[in-house]
């Protein structure tokens, strides 16, 4: 099938019609394609690679005919359009569609104007010429005919395939049209700020079902076997949210409290009873955040389809999010780590409706917006549906950001975006964006943080916005009123994140920021961020007091008044930054973990070995010995963060040892397994008293056997490192 559809791909760009009948089928004059397709050597009236804003589409009507036979498409599409400037020429996109016909009329007097089409196939741009313009605030109506081919790359309107239990194959038609592909699928302004209406109407044989971000309306037969599908108008949204599949689907729903239509769409070769887990999760989740956020969700209904190739794990068009089939159709009898994951997308897919749906971030460079934000309320929804899978106990996000940063040249939360394609969907803007609105949430607090996301949504719901929006609507809602814009400045900013180190004097504590950089050779910038530095005071009792300071400055001075035991820097984990102490002060805290771990909470406990073994691999301005007294209190741990922490730090240690491991780096990887041998040991004992609630520590258990595992592969035979800290988790994009 594969190479059938590479030879039609090959037939219609090298112009072999006979081959490609369906070229004749639309009536379309080799005269007519090439000068349409060559472009013109009198040079274009239009150069900048961002539409020009002088044409606004307002809505579009789509129809479309697949034929998953003969793996091609035909379709027509109307878009009403304003003229915001006087013009005499139109520019959208178009990529990789034969267009047959184009047609051009004044609303509402239908008086039709002569075009003349013109391709800039570097940019995607089709140029439609009028020999008179037309005036301010006049609405055009734009009909464009075309013809495409279903690919099978995974991108714009293609192909997927799967086998019957009868190994008989069998193809599925879906979209993936994020960040700039439903150019493949029907001509448009494919820009993110170029929202309107979306209407649908589809061909398709009677065997299949067609769906669309919207629910069906009706359904038509036609001839040869074929039926009409028309589906409702969309909401206002970007087009690369809009999304539509044809095929051999079947679906199982539910009514969500909220009164949302859930469905989940899947192929046949599928067991009904594999998507119940994910229709529960979906529904859970949508109505906590229907609650959660002042603006509800705005459609009838919320469809989920397992697609047999997505080359995203998932994708959220509003609507209608699609999944790669196995991050979607589960096996009834799936273990605690593929529930807890699949849980943890579909409640990503979901906070994009709100975080890039409802309101979508201006242009590329802002995507941080979206995925940030859902990257970080994945996590509440997937407490909601499970209050075991807290936030607290297992946001491993700021981890994974942190040490990506440390081995790659990563990029700034805000860096220009010229050219929108898949590379723009990396770990900085997930899971750095994630961990920078947590650290702006403990900022804020959690009220006032949400009465601003609260009021940004409200906002600019069914809009567009930059940084700065948010920026504005959280400094409304804190109390202090800060101005979070120059906050925020050198974090959007800038690559990479501060080190703070905390030195104790008695009763003055004396704080001072760096940048950190694991490789100390490497020339940098060295900015001053503003950091939401949380403390905590434990005092002679045994409690903690938070307390906060906003460090602006490269050193400040705090007084504590009182006895007390030690200071805590980055308490409760919020900050997106590391902590280094004074040797005394690095004692007082591993006492106090030998003494009593838990009164710090998981998140803390991770971070403090995080930042130590980073800080030693940092050239060693921290004595190993101090690493050491850190992993002694471990064979206790039995909390999944900071085992995770563990597992990464040995990648850190062992990233920088690419030859003869350091004779200091293996006692170190020594010692953590010895530690973590001990705690599997009590993991394992919890687990048989806890027969009845197995899973809860599931994820522990084989976090500490990887672990293990490494260590002993590392250390033992001294074969290749394989722990190399890797942003591949973010390359494959959620949404």
């Amino acid at each position: 099938m594969a190479k059938f559809i590479l030879l039609m791909f090959m037939c219609y760009h090298c112009g072999l019609e006979p081959i490609f009948g369906f070229l004749s089928k639309r009536n379309v004059s080799s005269e007519s394609l090439s000068s349409f397709n060559q472009e013109s050597s009198e040079g274009f009236l239009w150069n900048n690679i961002r539409l020009p804003q002088s044409v606004i589409p307002l809505e579009y009507d789509i129809f479309l005919h697949p034929n998953l036979t003969e793996f091609r498409f035909s379709g027509k599409v109307e878009i009403k359009c304003e003229i915001r400037e006087t013009t005499n020429f139109v520019v959208l996109h178009s990529k990789d569609l034969v267009i047959s016909q184009t047609t051009l009329t004044i609303i509402p007097s239908n008086e039709r104007i002569e075009v003349r089409m013109q391709m800039k196939n570097d940019t995607d741009q089709l140029f439609l010429i009028m020999e008179d313009a037309i005036p301010k605030d006049a609405e055009i109506l734009i009909t464009i005919v075309f013809d495409g081919i279903l690919g099978i790359d995974g991108d714009g309107f293609y192909l997927s395939e799967f086998f019957t239990s009868n190994k008989s194959s069998r193809y599925l038609a879906s979209t993936q049209f994020e960040p700039a592909s439903a150019r493949k699928a029907f001509p448009c302004f494919d820009e993110p700020a170029l929202k309107a209406n979306f209407s649908m109407s589809i061909v398709r044989e009677k065997k299949h079902i067609s769906l669309f971000n919207m629910p069906r309306v009706h359904s038509i037969p036609r001839k040869n076997n074929l039926v009409l599908d028309t589906f409702q108008q969309s909401v206002k949204m970007s087009t690369y949210l809009v999304a539509f599949a044809v095929g051999e689907y079947k679906g199982k729903s539910k009514l969500t409290k909220s009164g949302v239509n859930m469905t989940v769409y899947y192929d046949r070769t599928s067991l009904i009873e594999t998507v119940d887990f994910s229709l529960d999760a979906g529904g859970i989740i949508l109505d906590y955040f229907n609650t959660l956020f002042e603006v509800s969700y705005p459609l009838p209904n919320l469809d989920m389809i397992a697609v047999p190739y997505h080359k995203m794990s998932a994708m959220e068009n509003w609507g209608l999010i699609s999944y790669r089939r196995p991050r979607l159709v589960i096996p009834i009898n799936s273990g605690y780590q593929m529930k807890k994951s699949t849980a943890l997308l579909i409640a990503h897919e979901i906070a994009h409706q709100w975080f890039g749906n409802i309101v979508t971030m201006q242009w590329w460079d802002d995507l941080w917006l979206n995925e940030g934000f859902a990257s970080f309320m994945q996590y509440l929804g997937l407490q909601a549906f499970n209050n075991e899978w807290s936030m607290k106990n297992y946001f491993t996000t700021k981890i994974l950001s942190m040490v990506n940063e440390d081995f790659t040249n990563s990029q700034a939360l805000n860096q220009p975006v010229a050219v929108p394609d898949d590379r723009i969907f990396n770990g900085v803007t997930y899971a750095k964006g994630a961990s920078i609105v947590r650290m702006v949430r403990g900022l804020l607090g959690e009220k006032a943080f949400m009465n601003g996301i609260n009021n940004y949504l409200n906002q600019n719901k069914y809009s567009n916005v930059v940084s700065d929006d948010l920026w504005q609507a959280l400094s409304n809602s804190s109390e202090d009123v800060i101005d979070l814009k120059a906050v925020m400045s050198t974090w959007m900013g800038e690559r990479a994140y501060p080190l703070v180190t905390v030195r104790r004097n008695h009763s003055e504590i004396r704080i001072s920021q760096e940048p950190f950089i694991l490789n100390t050779t490497a020339s940098r910038t060295t900015p001053i961020w503003s950091i939401p530095f949380q403390y905590g005071i434990l005092d002679q009792h045994g409690h903690f007091s938070r307390k906060m300071i906003l460090l602006r400055e490269e050193t400040a001075i705090i007084n504590i008044s009182g006895h007390f035991k030690l200071v805590k820097g980055n308490y409760e984990d919020n900050g997106y930054y590391r902590v280094n102490y004074d040797l005394e002060s690095w004692k007082a805290i591993t006492d106090q973990l030998m003494m009593n771990h838990k009164i710090f909470s998981p998140g803390d406990r991770a971070h403090l070995l995080n930042d130590a073994v980073s800080i030693f691999a940092r050239t060693k301005p921290l004595n190993m010995s101090v690493v050491m007294d850190l992993l002694n209190y471990m064979e206790k741990e039995t909390d999944f963060l900071p085992w995770f922490s563990a597992f990464h730090s040995i990648g850190i240690m062992n990233n920088l040892k690419l030859g003869d491991i350091n004779p200091e780096v293996k006692v170190l990887m020594q010692k953590v397994a010895t530690v973590a041998t001990k705690a599997l040991e009590l993991i394992e004992n919890q687990l048989q008293a806890k027969e009845n609630n197995k899973g809860y520590t599931d994820d522990k258990k084989e976090c500490l056997v990887k672990l293990i595992r490494r260590i002993n592969s590392r250390v033992g035979d001294g074969s290749p490192s394989t722990l190399r800290p890797s942003s591949d988790q973010f390359t494959q994009k959620m949404d």
